[in-house]
């Protein structure tokens, strides 16, 4: 092949067009929010006209994104006790979550839960969860509420994430929470998040 049918031929294939292949599990639904625009990464990093996943809170047994199954809890357990975290650091003890599919709390509500079980990783790795109140019932706001992670080594297949009070109490309405699968110790960065839940302050 000469230089010149040779640069032709690379010529063309910067000229297709890409193809990209959107990762949505078993019982997803794609849902759009307006975000205002903020820092890419952040404590409180918020990127204008995302569009993420919405996952389902109900049939919370459904794979879906980079969870098996996921739910929102009031509370959870473990088969026993175990290293450090409850639930950490055990091959086998699968945390399980109590009242599963909640996503209505009163605003006297300290703490609750998202519960998960994934397949095995092919590397350590973080999984994060991130909370925005939003006044309107839409759009969230740029102060970050609140966030949680937690690190998972490759043998580790259930975990979960807590969702706190934050310090002055909570503001009633809804809140946009979103996940993140992220390298260990990674700051918050918006192209990691993987899907987005919601949950409501009642008074």
């Amino acid at each position: 092949m000469n230089k010149t049918v040779s640069s032709r031929f690379i010529h063309s294939l910067l000229l297709l067009p890409a193809i990209v292949v959107p990762a949505v599990g078993w019982g997803e639904e794609e849902k759009s929010f307006t975000l205002k625009p903020a820092a890419m990464e952040s404590e409180g990093a918020v990127v204008g006209q995302t569009k993420l996943l919405a996952l389902d809170q109900t049939n919370w047994q459904t794979p879906q994104s980079a969870f098996k199954w996921i739910a929102m809890a009031r509370d959870m357990t473990t088969p026993w006790d175990s290293f450090g975290r409850q639930g950490w650091m055990t091959d086998d003890a699968y945390v399980q979550p109590v009242d599963p599919g909640v996503s209505e709390f009163s605003a006297e509500t300290e703490i609750f839960y998202l519960v998960f079980e994934v397949s095995a990783l092919d590397a350590p790795s973080q999984y994060r969860a991130a909370w925005y109140h939003m006044p309107d019932g839409e759009t969230p706001a740029t102060q970050l509420t609140g966030t949680d992670a937690l690190f998972m080594e490759m043998n580790e297949k259930s975990g979960y994430l807590e969702v706190f009070k934050p310090e002055g109490g909570w503001k009633t309405g809804k809140y946009l929470l979103k996940l993140y699968f992220e390298s260990p110790g990674q700051a918050l960065y918006e192209p990691n998040a993987i899907g987005t839940m919601t949950f409501t302050i009642t008074k």
